[in-house]
């Protein structure tokens, strides 16, 4: 209801409250492993992660490999 309430004060529309769990996981993947963020967000499915959130730059592997 709160989220309801705040955009409706700001006068966003078009965005739903699954939006911005979308935009939290897709920060901490950057960050956080998928068995990591798996325990973080609760899914229990690793796939849905994987395919979704989960989707490391080239470069950012790379560099893990130093």
């Amino acid at each position: 209801m709160l989220f309801r309430k705040i955009k409706k004060k700001v006068g966003i529309e078009d965005l739903h409250f699954h939006d911005t769990r979308r935009e939290a996981l897709s920060r901490l993947a950057a960050k956080f492993d998928v068995m990591d963020l798996a325990k973080i967000s609760g899914h229990q499915d690793l796939r849905i992660l994987q395919n979704v959130y989960y989707a490391p730059k080239v470069d950012d592997l790379v560099s893990k490999m130093d």
